[in-house]
């Protein structure tokens, strides 16, 4: 059998775009509000031996969120669970263990909108009306609905809703596996209250909590960013070291793969890495942008600090309506670098998703 030649492989397409913004400016940027399904959370911070408890703890305010096992779908049309938790605050929900480009998935974005991303077969059992996967056009093995459960029109009563309630009871026999999390619009009510009206209807209901990992590297070389600084060779750097790549490998060797930290670069006696892996809401990333913002005005010696935000792989769409899938890797992330005295940098990262579609 002959060895394939794998140099001869295409590079898998990937999307890349890069922004700057003026931290000190008190709106979120787009890039954060939009993006609903976030999996994972990671800081960078040179130069630093005390992390501030707010950078700790911000993350962990009503961070709660519960999974729940052989869902019906309907049940996410009940009039009571719109009026209830999809209106009065941000709910957030998603399949899990379901492959987006095998089986059906199922979310509710903070915007309000329950998206169903079907096989063609279950889509067609249905009758409601739907598109083609941007990413499926020539096989049309799949197809995605979007419904607005905010809309005036979509209410107990109306034709539209009767429709969709009937279709989703008889002819959706699958159900799904999901993690859920609710923000409420009023301070003095639950987060946990949308957890017990689904137990109230004999639903199995599991807590859920992040999981937190910490480490440290010391005496190492960073990147500086300036203007002679290439933004590309700075964040491949955040990658490696995200990984845990070995950069402190001086050693030369024509038959070792070897790093070296990109020019300008600086000493520091030690780099911290935090990181939090679970489900987390677009608020809880806006707490800890605004709560990295304050730090970083208050540090002018630190070169930068650096956001980190990844997404699910399985997430049917990736920021707003954008429609997502997995070709080959499945990423939907973007990093923010926070830099004294000069305007953030945001790389926003999609993989074979370089095309994709808003459905509205």
């Amino acid at each position: 059998m002959l060895n394939p030649e794998i140099w001869n492989f295409k590079t898998p397409q990937h999307y890349f775009s890069i922004e700057e913004k003026d931290f000190k400016k008190t709106d979120i940027p787009n890039i954060i509000k939009s993006h609903y399904f976030n999996h994972s959370i990671s800081l960078i911070l040179p130069d630093t031996i005390r992390i501030p408890n707010e950078l700790r703890t911000c993350i962990f305010e009503d961070s709660d969120y519960y999974r729940i096992n052989n869902l019906n779908v309907s049940e996410l049309i009940n009039k009571e669970f719109i009026e209830a938790f999809v209106k009065k605050g941000e709910l957030t929900l998603l399949t899990i263990e379901n492959k987006i480009d095998l089986d059906n998935s199922v979310a509710i974005t903070p915007s309000g909108h329950l998206i169903l991303s079907l096989l063609t077969e279950d889509f067609q059992k249905l009758g409601l009306e739907g598109k083609v996967s941007f990413f499926d056009r020539k096989m049309h093995t799949r197809y995605v609905i979007i419904i607005d459960l905010k809309s005036e029109n979509f209410t107990s009563g109306k034709k539209n809703y009767e429709h969709v309630q009937t279709s989703l009871k008889k002819h959706l026999d699958k159900k799904f596996n999901i993690i859920i999390s609710w923000n409420p619009s009023e301070e003095n009510v639950c987060p946990s209250s949308v957890a017990a009206w689904f137990h109230k209807r004999k639903y199995s209901v599991f807590l859920c909590q992040q999981v937190f990992l910490q480490r440290t590297e010391y005496s190492l070389s960073i990147p500086i960013i300036s203007n002679e600084s290439d933004n590309d060779k700075f964040f491949e750097w955040l990658g490696v070291f995200t990984i845990c790549g070995d950069l402190k490998n001086n050693i030369e060797n024509d038959y070792i793969n070897t790093y070296k930290c990109p020019l300008p670069s600086m000493n520091v006696g030690q780099v911290q890495y935090l990181q939090w892996t679970g489900f987390f809401t677009r608020n809880q990333i806006k707490n800890l942008y605004n709560a990295m913002n304050e730090y970083i005005s208050t540090k002018n010696t630190l070169p930068w600090t650096a956001l980190h935000v990844q997404g699910f792989l399985d997430s049917p769409v990736s920021w707003d309506l954008k429609e997502h899938t997995f070709y080959t890797d499945g990423d939907n992330s973007y990093t923010i670098v926070f830099r004294p005295n000069a305007h953030s940098i945001i790389y926003k990262s999609l993989s074979s998703n370089n095309k994709p579609r808003i459905f509205q």
